[in-house]
């Protein structure tokens, strides 16, 4: 338990990195965000080796599907968070970002919490430890927390049009419109011309 509390510091100093960009922008706070992150990843480290349940009774192909589908949502938070928006933009100059409405983003304006809450989720079920889906499901709910601070007080001061971004986009559940906008970006874009 005691690591989960650990992981949830994570949230707060996302939220004191971003609130940093929309004010002065200072050096002290920018690597907030590479710390909360290294934050998170570390107690999931340590929650996922600790002992395997040995009474965990699932076929074995079950759980390669789950180790699987949590590392294709791992797969696709990191590109969310890194590679859909110019990183030098977003995480090293600060506060100089252009909204992304493209791609992941056109699916909804946080698709990393779908991505985030698909890791633990699918990772505690391939472990068949409660302990991760009780950790998951407490950091998705910090997340959730986080995206709502963010769409609310956050992004509407940091980036010019994200009114019409919140007109364009679901806050995160996709629907039918920006599935297909999200496929033809990222055909466009990686594929199919």
């Amino acid at each position: 338990m005691m690591l989960i509390c650990i992981g949830c510091i994570s949230f707060p100093l996302f939220i004191l990195y971003d609130m940093n960009q929309i004010k002065s922008n200072s050096k002290f706070f920018k690597p907030l965000f590479f710390v909360g992150s290294i934050i998170l990843f570390s107690v999931t480290l340590k929650l996922s080796a600790t002992v395997y349940d040995s009474d965990y009774s699932v076929a074995f192909l079950t759980v390669a599907v789950f180790y699987l589908l949590a590392g294709l949502n791992l797969l696709l938070l990191v590109y969310t968070l890194f590679f859909a928006i110019p990183f030098q933009e977003a995480y090293v100059e600060g506060s100089k970002q252009k909204i992304c409405k493209e791609g992941v983003y056109a699916l909804c304006r946080h698709p990393g919490v779908i991505f985030l809450a698909g890791f633990y989720l699918f990772l505690g079920l391939a472990l068949g430890r409660p302990v991760m889906l009780l950790a998951g499901l407490c950091f998705t709910v910090l997340n959730l927390l986080y995206v709502w601070i963010q769409d609310t007080y956050i992004f509407p001061a940091l980036f010019d049009g994200y009114e019409e971004y919140r007109k364009e986009a679901p806050f995160l559940i996709p629907d039918r419109d920006s599935v297909k906008k999200c496929k033809r970006d990222l055909s466009r874009r990686y594929g199919r011309k």
